[in-house]
Formats: C-alpha cells, sequence, structure tokens
C-alpha cells in the first residue's frame, strides 16, 4: 500500500477525509453486520425523526445476545423515509433488513413509541411486522408513561389549568434572575428548602413530578414572594398567578399530582435500569394501578397530608379546605385524571404475561430441591410461553424414547430448560 502513495500526499483534503470516514463507517457496519447474522434471533428498535434539512428519516437500531452469550446493543442506520406512515416505514425496515441480508424470521422482539403509525394493533408498524414474525413481542417504549399522564392532563380540564399554572409560574421566575433572588429569599426566611420551579415539559421524561414536587414543598415561600412582588410592581403576572395558586382546586390538584406522578416514575424508572427482573415487571405494573386506585379513597394519604398542611396553607392564603370539597374533587377531577393513565398503562402490557414467562429461565427462581414447589415449578410459565409460540412437543426424545409433557418441563429432567429452549427456538425458525 506504502508503494502505491505518493510521497508528499498527506490525505488532509476534504474529500480524503470524507472517503476515510465513510470507508471506517462500512468497515464496522459490516463488523456488526456479521454479528447481527450469526445470532440466532434478534430484536429492533426504531423511531421516526427530522433532520435540519426537514428530511423524515428513520433511525434502526438492532439487539441481540453475542457469542458470549452476553446481550448486545447497536445503531445500524439512518434510513430516509418518502412518508411517515405506518406502511412506508414498515416497507423501509424490511427493505434494509434485505439489503444486509438479516433474517427478518428471527426477529422476536419489536421497540417502539406509542403513536399509532408503530404501535397501532391492526396497521401499526409491528402489527404489520408480525405478519412476518408472528411470534414477535412487542414492547412499548417506556415513555409511554410520561405520554399518559401528559394526555390524561389535557383530557381534564382541572388538571390541564394547573399544568398551564405551573408553566407561567416557571416563565415568571426563570426569566427573572431578579424575581428568582426574591423567592428565594423567601424561602431562606421561611425556612425552607431553596428549591428552583421546574419547568414542566411534555416532551421531558418526569419532569412534571419534579415541578410539582417543587412547588408543593415551597408553596408558602412561592405565595408569599409573588405577593411581594405584586405589592413593590404592581406587575398583574405576579397577581394571576398568585390567585390562580389560590384556588383551592388547584392546591387540591397539586397534593394529587404529587401523590400520582411519583408513582408513574416509579414504574418508570424500574422499565430503564439496564438489568430488569422480568418476572418483576408485572407485580409493579399491578402495583402502580393498585396504588392510582388507592388515590380515590376518602382517606388516602395525599388527602390526609394536605389536611395536616391545612394550617400552614390558610395563613398565606384565603383557602378554606374541607374534606367535603376535597371529596368533591375526587368524583369530578381525580377520578377522570386517573382513569386514564390506568386504562393506558392497562392496554400498553398486553405482552406482559409472555415477558414475565421467560423468568423460568433464570436459575436463580428456582426452588430449593427440597422444596414442596420445586416439582412443579415453571409449569404454568411453560404452559404461557408454548401457547404463545405454538410449539408441539414430539412424541419421542432424540434418543427415541417417550416421554410427556411434564416429564420435559420439570426440574428433575437437568436437560428440561435446554429441552424446551430448543423446541421454541425451533418452531420459530418453522
Amino acid at each position: 500500500m506504502k508503494e502505491l502513495c505518493r510521497l508528499n500526499a498527506t490525505y488532509t483534503s476534504k474529500v480524503a477525509v470524507v472517503e476515510f470516514v465513510e470507508a471506517v463507517g462500512l468497515w464496522a457496519e459490516e463488523c456488526l453486520l456479521k454479528r447481527l447474522r450469526q445470532a440466532s434471533h434478534f430484536s429492533i428498535m426504531a423511531d421516526e425523526c427530522t433532520d435540519v434539512t426537514t428530511t423524515e428519516e428513520l433511525s434502526i437500531f438492532f439487539s441481540w445476545v453475542n457469542m458470549d452469550g452476553q446481550p448486545v446493543e447497536h445503531f445500524l442506520d439512518i434510513v430516509p423515509l418518502k412518508a411517515t406512515d405506518a406502511k412506508t416505514i414498515y416497507s423501509a425496515l424490511v427493505e434494509f433488513m434485505k439489503d444486509k441480508n438479516i433474517q427478518i424470521s428471527k426477529l422476536v422482539g419489536m421497540g417502539f413509541d406509542g403513536a399509532a403509525t408503530f404501535s397501532g394493533k391492526h396497521n401499526g408498524v409491528q402489527s404489520l411486522l408480525k405478519k412476518i414474525s408472528p411470534h414477535a413481542l412487542f414492547v412499548h417504549c417506556h415513555y409511554l408513561l410520561q405520554l399518559a399522564c401528559v394526555q390524561a392532563a389535557n383530557a381534564t380540564s382541572g388538571i390541564k389549568h394547573v399544568y398551564i399554572t405551573l408553566t407561567t409560574l416557571w416563565k415568571f421566575f426563570h426569566y427573572s434572575p431578579k424575581r428568582a433572588e426574591s423567592l428565594k429569599a423567601v424561602q431562606q426566611v421561611l425556612d425552607l428548602p431553596e428549591l428552583k420551579v421546574v419547568k414542566p415539559s411534555d416532551t421531558r421524561w418526569l419532569s412534571h413530578e419534579r415541578c410539582v414536587k417543587a412547588v408543593k414543598a415551597s408553596y408558602s415561600a412561592i405565595v408569599t414572594a409573588l405577593n411581594n412582588i405584586y405589592e413593590q410592581t404592581h406587575a398583574p403576572e405576579a397577581l394571576g398567578i398568585s390567585k390562580a395558586l389560590c384556588r383551592p382546586s388547584t392546591l387540591v390538584a397539586i397534593y394529587l399530582l404529587d401523590y400520582v406522578l411519583p408513582q408513574v416514575a416509579k414504574l418508570s424508572r424500574a422499565l430503564q435500569t439496564e438489568i430488569i427482573d422480568l418476572t418483576a415487571i408485572t407485580p409493579l405494573v399491578d402495583a402502580t394501578l393498585n396504588t392510582l386506585d388507592d388515590a380515590m379513597l376518602p382517606a388516602a394519604n395525599w388527602v390526609l397530608e394536605l389536611m395536616d398542611a391545612k394550617n400552614e396553607i390558610e395563613e398565606v392564603t384565603d383557602i378554606t379546605l374541607t374534606t367535603e370539597s376535597i371529596a368533591t374533587f375526587q368524583g369530578q377531577v381525580a377520578e377522570s385524571f386517573i382513569r386514564m393513565p390506568k386504562a393506558n398503562i392497562s392496554s400498553r402490557f398486553i405482552s406482559q404475561d409472555i415477558v414475565s414467562s421467560f423468568g423460568i429461565f433464570d436459575p436463580k427462581k428456582v426452588p430449593a430441591a427440597d422444596s414442596s414447589d420445586f416439582h412443579t415449578y415453571g409449569e404454568d410459565l411453560i404452559d404461557v410461553l408454548l401457547a404463545h409460540y405454538g410449539a408441539e412437543l414430539p412424541a419421542k426424545t432424540a434418543g427415541g424414547d417417550e416421554y410427556t409433557k411434564e416429564a420435559l418441563i420439570s426440574p428433575r429432567n437437568p436437560r428440561g430448560v435446554e429441552n424446551i429452549s430448543k423446541l421454541l427456538i425451533e418452531e420459530a425458525e418453522r
């Protein structure tokens, strides 16, 4: 190679640099594709985006288990799109996999966002891909929890107005260092945490939770600071925000949100962990739904907390809180607000029983050999997997011996897990 180069060649021109980068990119891509093709199965993640030239594009990621048994995840390409409908995106994914010689039949998992284009049960990208690979599982991005709360807030006027007030409050202090210092001074006098108002954003995960928590913790200081600013400057914004915050419905909504949003955030954070126990997801989802139900109880934690803070609140506002007014809010606003994220969460985790059933392959879950549960452990989970993947048990083992389903999956059979794994793989490949 050296003999083919000119002695004065530097290769620092724009053209040379671009060619080097493209060559390295092609080499890296081929290395990843080689590993991907060797995998027995893979999952795909994709999302639509727009570049600086307003060109619609599709970013594509793949995840698989490498030859060392370790899960890996890699970005592979950005594909331009002629349109952003489900059929166009589906065709782009299929064409990409064909062009890269990736066997679509190995697809076992899909991860997309909650837009109907991707997640639609009948005509979404995930449903179209399932026609090629029926056993592939669709897992919604955990961002669905944020979307569920935002949609519920927008559909419930009592909560929507609170979000608007919180956004206006953030702008009022964020864009004026002088006002921010006034709030800080009041917080110091009242011996309250020096918290800044966080910007509530529909597209930033869990930002509403942090915003509500900060406003609740510094509620007295914020109202006092707004009243002081109005007295000194007669700024109409300060008076308007103060009146909005001092409405009983606004205050009750803040306490409700401070109870509901952390529950949803807890589930969201659990789904974001790098190593997650699949068998724990269903209990987490069920616990979250139950906790949301508890918000409607007359003696819910957030109601008791609000009544405990009643005297402090009435010292800085004209708000008069009663159990009757809170109960009315629960029936007219809270119930409507909570119903939507509950339904959204329930509908988005429809494949969870199947995902949780893969916990049968975790050796740490196997009961002790002297346990009464040892001999029947995992049979119900195997039934779920078999029902989904449609595997039919052969009449005989590879050695020609007849055996029953129980013998195949029983922990007493040291090769039981290996047998069922092979059976599921063989069925998925047919």
